[in-house]
């Protein structure tokens, strides 16, 4: 009598991509408050802040862009590397559009 006691075998980790993954959109809030202090800080900034009459801030597509990146996260973490790793360059890209709105918009 033979018992198979195959043992499953552990996931290999995927070269971090999970892990950057994650730490890219922990770290996308704190990359976005800074960036809103920077634009309010300077000159144009701090008068749209105290006397109103600024372009008004895309809103739709700040969100859009945002949707985007979450989704191209969750791609990141749940495809196969082969899939992960383009993912995770559009969410780097993606989350960097996004700063680059809030710095472009006092």
């Amino acid at each position: 009598m033979s018992w198979n006691h195959s043992t499953p075998q552990p996931r290999t980790p995927r070269s971090g991509t999970l892990v950057r993954a994650v730490v890219c959109a922990v770290l996308l809030l704190p990359a976005l408050v800074l960036a809103k202090i920077a634009v309010l800080s300077t000159e144009t900034g701090s008068r749209c802040l105290v006397y109103g009459g600024c372009t008004p801030f895309p809103a739709v597509t700040f969100w859009a862009l945002l949707g985007v990146a979450l989704a191209a996260m969750v791609v990141a973490l749940a495809a196969p590397e082969v899939a992960a790793k383009p993912a995770l360059s559009v969410q780097i890209l993606l989350e960097t559009m996004v700063v680059s709105l809030v710095l472009a918009y006092p």
